[in-house]
């Protein structure tokens, strides 16, 4: 006996598509799927469910001020520059689908961050406050690299996260906490308070962006009540 979807079928009815892959709430495939060279993978944290992201799209919830998305945070600065990646390189190499997807955006956010060290023989807040400027240079070097990616105008802004806060214990690497964090702005409300949107769109995506979480509650500028701007 034909089943129902073979009835649908010679009837002229598209069978139906399920909306999303198993473990991505809250996400569904909006509209045609898009050509494979503007899938791009998708660096949103170790614990993301898909290696590429084809298609998929949050949907806009009335109470949602803002929808974000975690553009990329594996590129790694090396300790005590402002200029140079981990890796020796002057800048990070964006793919043809990242660059695709990073002119999509309404907005783009570049974080600037510094791990905890401190120079040695310099009193914890001299240091912190030498480590916050250095991770606002940061900051203005990320959004030089955005930039000069885009195609179009996009508001960029400067996000100085601040100096990692002290972990206790053995010596250990901290090539984490220098992370190059882009983050992309794709809907928001025209006139929200940005502080407030882009702290809570943040905690919303933080399961799946666990980085989000990091920088909201590890850092001494982006843990505060407001954020830190750079100009």
């Amino acid at each position: 006996m034909p089943s129902e979807s073979d009835e649908n079928v010679s009837r002229g009815i598209e069978p139906a598509i399920a909306e999303l892959p198993p473990g991505l709430p809250a996400h569904s495939v909006r509209g045609e799927l898009p050509a494979p060279v503007e899938a791009v993978r998708g660096d949103v944290g170790e614990d993301h469910p898909l290696e590429h992201l084809v298609g998929i799209d949050r949907f806009r919830r009335p109470e949602d001020d803002a929808v974000v998305l975690l553009f990329t945070d594996e590129f790694r600065w090396r300790l005590s520059s402002a200029d140079t990646l981990e890796n020796g390189s002057a800048s990070p190499v964006f793919t043809p689908e990242m660059k695709s997807v990073l002119n999509t955006a309404e907005e783009i956010i570049c974080v600037g961050a510094s791990s905890e060290e401190i120079a040695p023989g310099v009193a914890l807040q001299a240091g912190r406050a030498l480590e916050e400027r250095r991770a606002a240079r940061r900051a203005e070097q990320i959004a030089v690299w955005v930039r000069s990616s885009l195609v179009k105008p996009i508001p960029t802004r400067k996000l100085n996260a601040g100096h990692h806060l002290p972990t206790f214990g053995s010596a250990h690497d901290t090539s984490d906490q220098r992370r190059v964090v882009i983050i992309l702005v794709l809907d928001h409300d025209k006139g929200a308070n940005i502080d407030e949107a882009l702290r809570t769109a943040m905690a919303s995506e933080s399961v799946r962006a666990p980085i989000f979480q990091t920088l909201l509650t590890q850092y001494s500028l982006a843990s505060r009540p407001r954020f830190t701007w750079t100009q």
